[in-house]
């Protein structure tokens, strides 16, 4: 500290830091603040894959046939995986693929991507990278619009760091 109660620009930001410490953690503020951060922590509730099938699809079936989903066997980086979804469905005017689903199974929110198509595609195929929280099926479902489903499934094994482990 320097004569005639001056300070140096740091012992100025030190002391105001402290300062706002102090108020903050015997406030209600920091009761607010400390309780904000501890729900922020917490793991959101995973929804069950089945749930949210039942949700987007009701009860019709889908039939696994007419796509094809590309997807890498290990994914080393959960962050970024590519898939590419492939369909031999007709696209013309009066029966095409009006959608396209994808779902993590593992993720806390399964229903991950979706697309809408129309005739004008001219192919039902759909190229994109997804987020997967760990090893999991990722499923593609396509509905026609006459209310058909089509899909295809594949486990991708997500490594942490790369190490394939």
């Amino acid at each position: 500290m320097k004569e005639g109660n001056t300070y140096s620009r740091r012992q100025f930001m030190i002391m105001t830091g402290l300062a706002c410490a102090a108020v903050v953690s015997s406030s209600s503020l920091g009761t607010l603040f400390k309780t904000g951060v501890a729900e922020a922590a917490e793991k959101p509730e995973k929804e069950n894959i089945n749930d949210v099938l039942k949700k987007y699809f009701g009860d019709r079936k889908v039939e696994m046939s007419h796509v094809k989903l590309k997807t890498p066997i290990i994914a080393e980086n959960g962050a970024v995986v590519p898939i590419t979804i492939i369909s031999d469905l007709p696209m013309d005017k009066d029966n095409y693929v009006k959608k396209i689903y994808i779902f993590v199974d593992e993720n806390y929110h399964p229903f991950t991507a979706s697309a809408e198509l129309s005739p004008a595609n001219g192919k039902a195929s759909l190229a994109l990278r997804i987020k997967m929280r760990k090893t999991s099926n990722v499923r593609a479902i396509l509905e026609t619009n006459k209310g058909r489903l089509y899909g295809a499934q594949k486990t991708v094994k997500v490594t942490i760091g790369g190490c394939g482990g």
